[in-house]
C-alpha cells in the first residue's frame, strides 16, 4: 500500500514541477510534451512493481464497459477532429473577425461580443481549441488596436473553461466521468443546462467588474477581414459536427455508444475531406494539419494515471477515502473538493481518481456526481496547472512574450473562480 502511494505521489509531485518549470522541449521540428509522459513511467514503475498486474490492466483496456479508457480517449479524440478541420479553413477567425468589426469603438461592448462568440463556439466544439485558436487571433487585434490585451485573454481562457460544461462532449472530464458513471447524454445537458449559465453571468459580472478600468479606453484600430480558405471543407465539418451532436443525444435510445458515433463521424468528415482535396487538386496540407493538430498528448497522459489509480484502488486506498468524503456534505467533498484537486495533479487525473471514488462511494449521490464534473471544468480558473487548457494558454502567451506569473494567475483566477463555483454548485444543488 505504500509503496503505491509513494508512487502516485511522486508522479504527481513530478507532474506539476514538469507543468510549471518545463512543460515540453523543441527537437528539431518536433515539439516533445514531457508532462504528458510523466504519468505513464509512474504506471510503469507501479506495474514492474507487481502491485497491479498486466494481465488486470489488459483486462480492464479491453472490458466492454463505459468506463474503458480506451473509449473514452477515441470519444475525446475524434470530436477534436471537427475543430481542428474548422480551425485550418479559418471559420473561427472568420466569425470572431465579423463580430470584432461591429464593435465599434467600445471595449465593453468587445468584450462581451467576444465572450458570447468563443461561449457558443465553445460548446459546440471544444475548449482545448478554441483557447488554441483564438488566443493568438486575440493578441494579434489587441496589438493592432492599441489595448492592453490581458483581460481578452482571460475572459477567453474563462469562457472556454465555463460553457465547456453544457455538452458531456465538451472536455475530456465531462467524457471520462460521464462515461465512468453512466450519464445519459440527453439528460447531463437537461442538469448542466442551469448550473452552466449560472457559472457564466457570475464569471462574466466577476470579470467585466475586474477589468472596468482597462474597457474604459477606446479601441483605435479595427480587425481586418477574415476569409473562408476552403468553403466545401467548412460545410463537411459543421455537417458532420451537427449531425455527430444529434447522433450523441440520442444515442442510448438506439443502443449505440457515444465513442461509436463520434468516430464513424470523424472518419466520414476526414474522408470527404480528403476526396474533397483530392477531387479539386487543393494539395494536402490542410489534412496534414488537422491531423498534426491532434492531441495526442492526452493519450500516455490518461493511459498512465488510469494505470496509477487503478493501483491505488487495489490497495484499497480510494475505498478509505471515498469512506472519509462520505462524513462531510457534498457540495464540499465532491464540488470543492474536485475543484481544487485539479489544482493539486491536474483536472485529468483528479477527474480519473474522483471517478473511482464516486463508483465506490456506496450511497453517493447525482449531485456528488455532477458537481464533481464542474469542479473539474472551473477549476481550470484557480491556478495555470487546473487544466491542460492552461497550460497550452500559459504556453501560448510566453511564445509572444506575454508572460502570466503563477501567482497573478491565481489572483485573478480565485476572485472569478470561487464566485462562479459557489453560484453552479448551488443552483445544481436546487435542481436536486
Amino acid at each position: 500500500m505504500a509503496f503505491c502511494f509513494v508512487v502516485f505521489l511522486l508522479t504527481v509531485v513530478s507532474l506539476v514541477a514538469c507543468i510549471l518549470i518545463k512543460p515540453s522541449v523543441a527537437i528539431g521540428r518536433f515539439k516533445f510534451k514531457i508532462y504528458a509522459c510523466i504519468p505513464l513511467v509512474g504506471a510503469l514503475a507501479m506495474l514492474t512493481s507487481g502491485y497491479i498486474g498486466w494481465g488486470e490492466v489488459a483486462s480492464e483496456l479491453c472490458a466492454n464497459t463505459s468506463v474503458n479508457p480506451i473509449k473514452i480517449l477515441l470519444l475525446f479524440l475524434s470530436m477534436t477532429v471537427f475543430s481542428l478541420i474548422l480551425e485550418q479553413t479559418g471559420f473561427f477567425c472568420v466569425v470572431s473577425s465579423f463580430v470584432l468589426r461591429r464593435a465599434g469603438q467600445s471595449q465593453y461592448v468587445l468584450f462581451f461580443a467576444l465572450y458570447v462568440v468563443i461561449s457558443v463556439l465553445t460548446v459546440f466544439t471544444s475548449n482545448d481549441i478554441i483557447i488554441l485558436t483564438f488566443t493568438p487571433f486575440i493578441m494579434r487585434f489587441c496589438r493592432s488596436g492599441n489595448i492592453d490585451p490581458f483581460p481578452y485573454l482571460f475572459m477567453e481562457f474563462v469562457a472556454a473553461n465555463t460553457w465547456s460544461l453544457l455538452l458531456m462532449i465538451g472536455n475530456p472530464t465531462n467524457i471520462y466521468l460521464g462515461g465512468a458513471l453512466g450519464l445519459d447524454f440527453l439528460d447531463y445537458v437537461r442538469v448542466m443546462a442551469l448550473p452552466t449559465v449560472a457559472a457564466g453571468v457570475v464569471s462574466l459580472s466577476v470579470m467585466m467588474l475586474l477589468f472596468r478600468r482597462k474597457l474604459r479606453r477606446p479601441i483605435k484600430g479595427q480587425a481586418k477581414e477574415e476569409r473562408i480558405t476552403d468553403r466545401f471543407t467548412m460545410t463537411v465539418a459543421l455537417v458532420h459536427l451537427l449531425a455527430c451532436i444529434l447522433t450523441l443525444s440520442i444515442s442510448q435510445y438506439i443502443g449505440l455508444e457515444m465513442w461509436l458515433v463520434s468516430v464513424t463521424f470523424a472518419v466520414s468528415a476526414l474522408v470527404m475531406t480528403l476526396i474533397g482535396l483530392l477531387v479539386r487538386k487543393k494539395g494536402l496540407t490542410l489534412l496534414r494539419h488537422t491531423l498534426g493538430g491532434m492531441p495526442i498528448e492526452t493519450v500516455p497522459f490518461i493511459l498512465g494515471m488510469f494505470v496509477l489509480i487503478s493501483g491505488l484502488e487495489h490497495t484499497g486506498l480510494i475505498a478509505m477515502a471515498a469512506d472519509a468524503m462520505a462524513e462531510h456534505p457534498e457540495m464540499i467533498s465532491y464540488g470543492y473538493g474536485s475543484f481544487l484537486a485539479a489544482n493539486v495533479f491536474n483536472n485529468i487525473p483528479m477527474s480519473v481518481l474522483f471517478g473511482k471514488l464516486l463508483a465506490g462511494g456506496g450511497a453517493v449521490s447525482a449531485y456528488a456526481v455532477y458537481a464533481t464534473v464542474i469542479g473539474s471544468n472551473l477549476g481550470a480558473f484557480l491556478t495555470p496547472i487546473g487544466a491542460l487548457a492552461g497550460i497550452m494558454w500559459n504556453n501560448l502567451l510566453s511564445k509572444r512574450g506575454l508572460h502570466v506569473s503563477f501567482l497573478r494567475f491565481l489572483r485573478y483566477g480565485a476572485v472569478i473562480g470561487i464566485p462562479s463555483i459557489t453560484a453552479a454548485l448551488l443552483v445544481l444543488l436546487a435542481i436536486f
